[in-house]
């Protein structure tokens, strides 16, 4: 009888042991699937960063796309409907960013093209003015890369003539392509034509004329040590204006272009 108890003791612990090692192996072999399932998670997770940045970028250049084929149609002539505002040529090489007015002088006697965003001084602290576009200087304009978008040119001292004439043909001036706000000194422009030119000012080697001015380059082939650009401003009789002038590259000016 004892006997018959040990043999089915010994049956008892080989079975549990058995048992025990075949949980032990489930154990390993879940923990093996669980490793497995959260390397592909990762993988999966990683994949889908990577596709949301390639779609996130994709979605800024479409919108960068819509926002620089806004235009104006202006009698025979089309214009961008806001100032240029990017730091790449047409051919996505990028343009110098040279925002302290050491880097902007620096950039000039370096001959090397640059952009900026105007500085406001505001309670002795300068502030960035970006949502009224770049300014350039003249060495960014002429660069043979293209500073125009596809489709889109630099104009020319003829282009602001012709617009200036189109305006005071049909009994308008600059105050009707004017912005209605930010000019000081109590005038204020109508923006009938919805060109929206803002007081933005210029850049010397410091900024001025906010609220007051604002300055276009113009472009002109072949390029010589002078560069043209337009001034626009409100005269004495308060009538908007438009005045032709010509600069060297210690100047930043902005651009607004004009459809091919």
């Amino acid at each position: 009888m004892q006997k018959h108890v040990k043999l089915l003791l010994l049956l008892l612990f080989y079975t549990l042991g058995i048992f025990a090692q075949s949980k032990k192996e489930q154990i390993a072999n879940l923990s093996i699937r669980l490793d497995s399932m959260l390397q592909i998670l990762s993988l999966e997770r990683t994949a889908y960063q990577q596709e949301k940045l390639i779609l996130n970028k994709k979605i800024i250049a479409l919108e960068e796309q819509i926002r620089l084929n806004k235009s104006i149609q202006v009698g025979a002539q089309t214009w961008m409907a806001e100032n240029l505002n990017v730091s790449t040529f047409r051919n996505g090489d990028v343009i110098l960013q040279a925002q302290s007015d050491e880097a902007w002088q620096n950039a000039g006697f370096s001959k090397q093209l640059a952009w900026c965003y105007y500085n406001q001084s505001i309670e002795d602290s300068a502030v960035e003015v970006k949502h009224y576009g770049k300014l350039y200087n003249s060495y960014a304009l002429n660069d043979p890369r293209g500073l125009a978008p596809e489709g889109w040119r630099l104009p020319k001292e003829a282009d602001w003539k012709d617009l200036e004439k189109h305006l005071f043909f049909v009994g308008m001036n600059f105050k009707d392509a004017f912005s209605n706000e930010g000019w000081t000194n109590g005038n204020f422009g109508t923006n009938t034509t919805r060109l929206n030119f803002y007081p933005a000012g210029w850049r010397d080697v410091g900024c001025g004329g906010f609220g007051s001015t604002t300055s276009f380059w113009a472009f002109q082939s072949p390029v010589d040590e002078s560069t043209p650009y337009v001034s626009l401003f409100f005269d004495e009789n308060g009538l908007g204006t438009l005045t032709n002038q010509s600069t060297s590259w210690i100047m930043g000016f902005y651009v607004r272009c004009i459809k091919d």
